[in-house]
């Protein structure tokens, strides 16, 4: 026991340093005013988490003026963007979510209203995506989903639409409940999404990358649309305690380690009817599936995130999944992860994220860790009084 306690605060420790390290060494000093909007959701939320653990007032200073930013980017109907051909679907997911948080820590009213505002455009937009589509869709491959192509709704056919949609979305929606106590239509509707999210989950835990039927090589599956994923169902969990939503995040988790390889993980598995699509991809490996592996802290397939360099896609997606994963109880081995992500030079939206959703599970570990203490050291006071008194 004594040894696993050492361990575990040198863990803790560690995962600190790196946060402040990474808070000096890109945030510091940095002008959030020229960050497109998914990326100021992102830093706000390090940020603000950051605040939590160290209570620093210039730290609360820099993510409020994040959120700040972020308000001024919304528009009247509740989207916050300013990115042109990007789905404001995403980036008010991550908003919404920045702003409920910042309304939890600081208590300004400013904030809540403009989270609910961001929330209800994307009821809006769900109610509108599920009225704009056909429940149907000619593509076999929706039966390898749990819901076995027995769709209830456009929102679960991977012919039109796409789980990091909903991922991002519920994760929106899911943290107003928990950050702001409002429950009402945005539970309703971010439990809809993690229910969705679950039925289209694949036999294997994955879940493909969708809008199919315009783009067929969206039937491949993405490590960092799969996280996007388990994002909703991680906040489905932490907002109703259902086993399913913690038993979805462990199955997607295992595809995820699956892609682990030597030297990095792999981002993209190839379908099956997209091989032979895709030869030129494979440098003469056909039988290889997993295509676009994450090499020297570079991909082959573009810069995905805002940030300083070329992203490892791979390797921060399965740090945020097991991130996710130890949010809620679930073993992982995130150690390998972030000794392979710290020895790469450079950072991710998702790298951040993955260390202030790890410290926020820490902080609450710690609170029931003193819990237990104070328990163990009234019972230990019993058991000494009643051996003096039998002495």
């Amino acid at each position: 026991m004594r040894e696993f306690l050492i361990i575990f605060i040198l863990l803790t420790g560690t995962l600190n340093l790196e946060a402040e390290s990474t808070y000096e060494k890109y945030l510091k000093d940095h002008d959030f005013s020229q960050d497109n909007t998914i990326t100021l959701s992102y830093e706000a939320l390090f940020l603000l988490y950051l605040y939590k653990e160290d209570c620093d007032p210039n730290i609360l200073k820099k993510g409020e003026e994040c959120l700040n930013l972020i308000i001024e980017k919304q528009k009247e109907n509740g989207e916050i963007t300013n990115e042109p051909n990007v789905n404001p679907k995403l980036y008010t997911g991550v908003g919404v979510w920045a702003l409920s948080l910042g309304y939890s820590i600081t208590g300004k009213e400013k904030y809540r209203d403009h989270a609910l505002k961001g929330g209800d455009f994307l009821i809006e937009e769900i109610e509108r995506w599920k009225k704009a589509y056909p429940i149907d869709c000619p593509d076999e491959r929706n039966r390898n989903a749990r819901h076995e192509g027995n769709m209830r709704n456009s929102l679960e056919n991977y012919c039109y639409s796409c789980p990091n949609d909903w991922g991002l979305i519920c994760a929106g929606l899911g943290n107003i409940v928990y950050y702001t106590g409002e429950r009402g239509k945005y539970y309703d509707y971010a439990v809809l999404l993690g229910e969705t999210l679950y039925r289209m989950q694949l036999r294997n835990g994955a879940w493909y990358d969708g809008y199919a039927l315009k783009i067929p090589t969206r039937w491949d599956i993405s490590c960092h649309y799969v996280t996007m994923a388990m994002l909703g169902e991680w906040i489905c969990y932490k907002i109703t305690g259902e086993e399913k939503y913690r038993d979805s995040l462990r199955d997607a988790l295992r595809w995820m380690e699956t892609m682990r390889a030597e030297k990095g993980v792999y981002d993209i598995y190839i379908d099956e009817k997209n091989l032979s699509l895709e030869k030129d991809s494979f440098v003469g490996k056909i039988q290889n599936k997993c295509d676009f592996r994450q090499i020297q802290g570079k991909t082959n397939v573009k810069k995905y995130y805002s940030s300083p360099e070329e992203t490892l896609l791979g390797e921060y997606s399965l740090f945020l999944a097991e991130s996710l994963a130890e949010n809620i109880g679930l073993s992982t081995e995130r150690e390998k992860t972030f000794e392979y992500i710290k020895s790469k030079n450079g950072y991710s939206n998702w790298y951040i994220l993955s260390l202030v959703i790890e410290d926020n599970k820490i902080e609450e570990n710690e609170k029931n860790i003193g819990k237990y203490s104070i328990f163990f050291l009234i019972i230990a006071g019993v058991i000494l009084w009643i051996l003096k008194q039998r002495l």
